[in-house]
């Protein structure tokens, strides 16, 4: 091939520049006394200091991370980007760590690369800060709990405990006088002094418990009785210490066995309002000193009772009519209000979800009866109507479904919350939870909370979560739900995901009596303590 002139140009311009370059690398002394430069043994060095302990360190951070606070998905892939990494860069490691002068450096470099991607991509977790010791015997169950300031309070048939949250060491222990066994307890807490009862009373209509702080005069309604006999006694408890203030003989009706009944007892300002045959009595939470009775209507029984700061909320089941719902001044028994729940010829189950404002679960006998969630305004009129099965969802408004009340028999959960004029609540689809077989059989699942208007049933906002909700808890215009997995928080208002955080020791199974305190720190409270779960665990 011909050379034309212009080739000998290009090829004289690069001749030169090599040649100029070569003078001046041999007179530069900075090149000549920074030999590293041009050594390949020491690119090596440093090289595999800097990746080897990146890679060295992210594991290492996987490894202890869940321990310290770390969590989520993506620990699994740093875990195995780790040792994918470090395969083909171990051996550089290794010769950076027999060649110190240039591979500490690299591998002090590496390790702070290493933290910075663990710390970019890692998320939050909680782990068992402490277990209380598993249920003996092996057959006792739950009834129900109450949170009432730093203490968890743990109610068997057959003693209650109240546990420190911060540490799990027990502060009391109350046992029913007698062979009685706790056949009722109050869904919600009071205090026994005026001054704070409305802030006791806060989140008590929707099952909540007094408020942080409060346990200094906090008292708890314990109902307790022998073996087959009515529930006919009723205790104040106070949970600061533990020790029984007054009680109230009840007239009940009879019981089988040490069965529990839900909602027949509940705080309701400064007054405790017992349940019985004929009606209702209210007693001061103070002293039991008699303050008021309201009386059944003809042809009608008691079914339940719901107390909140300022109200009463009494059901009554008056054969194959309708059941009476009626709204009383806490004070004094004065009736605000009567309303004809749409539940002629039954009900199979019932629920006061909320007080103020007033919202009732209504679950007919008949297949095309109500099947809803209602809300009312303080005059007894309908707001909004909030179907339980719809064409979306099917929503867990006892917390585990429709057999909920099998589970914390004496207070059984709420898996649906208000907050505000919200109902906010888990919200099932047929194909949430799948089951591969085979040998090793997998689980996949998927979950929600749906949000809507108490004040016209319309839907407002939907959280997509990672699996069923095991627990639910109202912490101050917020929500946390709590999966299998995951504890996430989520804005009430719009249902914006906030702190999301892996749950990295014990998984609940089964429904959960979760409640918050301080920064990111719960306690669980189980129903079936004496095998997979412990009774009652801090999670930080």
């Amino acid at each position: 091939m011909a050379v034309g002139p212009e080739d000998d140009v290009v090829r004289a311009g690069w001749g030169a520049r090599f040649a100029w370059n070569n003078r001046f690398l041999r007179n530069n002394r900075f090149v000549r006394n920074n030999r590293f430069a041009w050594n390949k043994e020491t690119w090596i060095v440093v090289s595999g200091g800097v990746l080897g302990a990146m890679f060295a360190s992210m594991g290492l951070a996987v490894l202890l991370g869940p321990g310290n606070g770390f969590g989520g998905d993506s620990l699994a892939y740093m875990g195995i980007i780790s040792i994918l990494g470090l395969m083909p860069c171990g051996a550089g490691f290794v010769w950076a760590l027999i060649h110190p002068r240039y591979g500490l450096p690299s591998a002090a470099v590496g390790a702070l690369l290493g933290l910075g991607l663990f710390l970019s991509f890692a998320g939050g977790g909680v782990n068992d800060a402490w277990r209380a010791p598993l249920d003996r015997p092996s057959t006792t169950r739950a009834l129900g709990s109450w949170t009432a300031g730093d203490l968890v309070v743990r109610v068997r048939p057959d003693q209650v405990v109240a546990y420190r949250s911060a540490t799990g060491t027990v502060a009391w222990r109350w046992t029913p006088p007698g062979e009685d066994s706790v056949c009722a307890m109050s869904r919600g807490t009071g205090q026994a002094g005026p001054e704070s009862a409305a802030a006791a009373q806060a989140g008590a209509a929707a099952g909540g418990a007094a408020p942080a702080g409060a346990a200094a005069g906090a008292v708890g309604l314990i109902g307790h009785s022998p073996q087959n006999k009515p529930c006919a006694a009723v205790t104040a408890l106070d949970l600061a210490d533990g020790r029984s203030g007054w009680t109230a003989a009840v007239d009940a009706p009879a019981r089988e066995g040490d069965s529990a009944a839900p909602d027949v007892v509940a705080v309701a300002g400064q007054q405790a309002v017992l349940q019985e045959r004929d009606g209702w009595r209210a007693v001061r939470l103070a002293d039991g000193g008699a303050a008021w009775r309201s009386p059944v209507d003809a042809g009608c029984a008691p079914r339940q009772v719901a107390g909140g700061a300022a109200d009463v909320v009494t059901v009554a089941q008056c054969g194959e009519a309708a059941p009476v719902l009626r709204s009383l001044t806490s004070g004094d028994g004065r009736e605000r209000s009567r309303i004809a729940l749409p539940g002629a010829g039954g009900l199979k189950n019932l629920a006061v979800v909320s007080v103020a404002p007033l919202a009732v679960w209504v679950d007919a006998e008949g297949e095309r009866g109500t099947h809803a969630v209602l809300s009312y305004d303080r005059d007894g009129r309908r707001r909004a109507t909030i179907p339980v099965s719809g064409d979306e969802y099917d929503l867990d408004v006892m917390l585990g479904g429709l057999h909920a009340f099998d589970e914390f028999d004496a207070r059984p959960l709420f898996g649906g919350v208000v907050v505000g004029d919200l109902f906010i609540v888990p919200a099932q689809r047929p194909g949430d939870v799948s089951i591969s077989g085979g040998t090793h059989p997998s689980r996949s699942a998927t979950g929600r909370l749906v949000a809507y208007s108490l004040a016209d049933g319309g839907q407002r906002w939907t959280a997509g979560l990672d699996d069923q909700v095991t627990g639910l808890v109202v912490d101050g215009t917020s929500v946390w739900a709590m999966t299998r997995a995951r504890i996430v928080r989520v804005d009430a208002a719009t249902g914006r995901k906030g702190v999301e955080l892996d749950v990295n020791g014990t998984a609940s199974l089964y429904p959960v009596d979760l409640s918050v305190s301080g920064s990111e720190r719960f306690t669980v409270v189980a129903e079936d303590g004496t095998r997979d779960e412990p009774p009652v665990r801090g999670m930080r």
